[in-house]
């Protein structure tokens, strides 16, 4: 895989430590938009220290292909963040699956940059992965997520029950799965 993808007005990259001060401002500034339907994060979250281990964990997952998140940058503003797109659990023998999560700069909503990059990523990860089957796990609260699942087409396989801890409580998500065919 590729650590750089070029998508036409955005670049997609999977970035190392280096990049700890553009994703710690990314998290930060949609704080609040994020933490409504994200598990909760650790006391340390926001700091430099702590996203600097995370992104190297994170490249290292890239590097052995059991974890990768890319981030979306618009080349017009190349230091800023627009959103990620993150598979984990990826098995590659005989589910070849993952779970897919994504976000979007609170500044960048409702401009179908989630449809287009949830789009973008599984294609990359169908082609150059041969990933076959993509889960994603929306809050029924998350109404822009529901409506990027909608437009790509995704299959709603019902409710993951107290499927995971969000402020304080076990949330229940609807399940979503893509099959590539």
């Amino acid at each position: 895989m590729k650590l750089e993808y070029d998508l036409g007005d955005y670049v997609l990259r999977a970035l190392d430590e280096t990049y700890t001060q553009q994703v710690l401002d990314f998290y930060s500034r949609n704080q609040a938009s994020f933490n409504q339907y994200e598990t909760d994060k650790p006391v340390n979250f926001y700091t430099q220290e702590y996203i600097s281990l995370m992104l190297n964990a994170e490249f290292n997952g890239y590097i052995k292909g059991n974890y990768i998140r890319f981030y979306l940058y618009k080349k017009d503003i190349p230091d800023y963040i627009v959103a990620t797109c993150s598979f984990s659990h990826i098995h590659y023998a005989d589910t070849k699956s993952c779970n897919i999560g994504y976000k979007v700069d609170s500044l960048y909503h409702n401009r179908g940059i989630a449809t287009s990059l949830v789009s973008q990523c599984v294609k990359i990860m169908c082609e150059e992965k041969g990933l076959h089957r993509f889960d994603s796990y929306i809050l029924p609260s998350n109404a822009p997520s529901l409506r990027v699942m909608e437009k790509l087409g995704w299959i709603d396989e019902g409710i993951a029950y107290k499927y995971a801890f969000i402020n304080g409580t076990w949330k229940d998500h609807k399940h979503f799965v893509y099959i590539n065919n």
